[in-house]
Formats: structure tokens, sequence, C-alpha cells
């Protein structure tokens, strides 16, 4: 941490104990309740992507695209519906690869199947 900044007590009932302040003792950007998204951008968010080979979700454990990751991968690709496609096709095709035995139509619904239609 540069000289000038130190570490001194947080403000009484905070939870982290303490903050950074500069040392002309005005606090180091927000001191509310918004200081701990700026400590933890993401908060408790864990991204939901897929563990292979049976590519279930490593988050929460729900086959993948969980519902999460279905919501991130809409967002992800809200302006590029052609990307999503080529995306989970890519997946799709590794999910064929690790699981030979695995129903083809099964696995093209489970990644392909939610997609919205293009408009």
């Amino acid at each position: 941490m540069p000289d000038a900044y130190r570490a001194e007590p947080a403000s009484p009932g905070a939870d982290d104990g303490r903050r950074a302040t500069p040392a002309n003792g005005t606090p180091a950007g927000p001191t509310g309740p918004e200081r701990y998204v700026m400590l933890r951008p993401y908060g408790g968010f864990r991204a939901h992507t897929p563990a292979r080979p049976l590519f279930r979700c490593r988050a929460c454990g729900a086959l993948w695209p969980c519902g999460r990751a279905r919501l991130v991968l809409i967002a992800m690709y809200r302006d590029n519906p052609a990307g999503l496609r080529a995306h989970l096709t890519a997946r799709l095709a590794l999910a064929l690869a690790d699981q030979p035995d695995a129903d083809p139509a099964t696995l093209t619904a489970r990644f392909l199947g939610w997609i919205p239609a293009d408009r």
C-alpha cells in the first residue's frame, strides 16, 4: 500500500474492521453500503460454467447450460444471436466427443433447444 494511505478502523459495526484512509484523514472511496460493491464487485456471484466431461454446472451442479448460465449467455450475446448459436454448437461438439454413449438428440435439445428464435 502506498505511504499516502494508512489502515484505520472502519466505522463501528463494520464487519471487515478496516479501510484504507488517505493520510489527510478523508475516507478513500465510498464509506456506505456501496463500498462492499467496490471491494467485492461480483458479490457472491459464481460463474455457471460447464465442467467436462459430463457438462454439469460448476456452480450449482445442474446440467449445463443451467438456468443462470442461460440468462448470462442471453445477456452476453443479446446483439449477436448467431454468435450464441456458434458458441453453444462448439460446446455441443465437445460434449458429444466427451460423451460418446449419450443420445445426440438429447444433447442437442439441451444445448440448443432453449435458444430464442431469431427475430
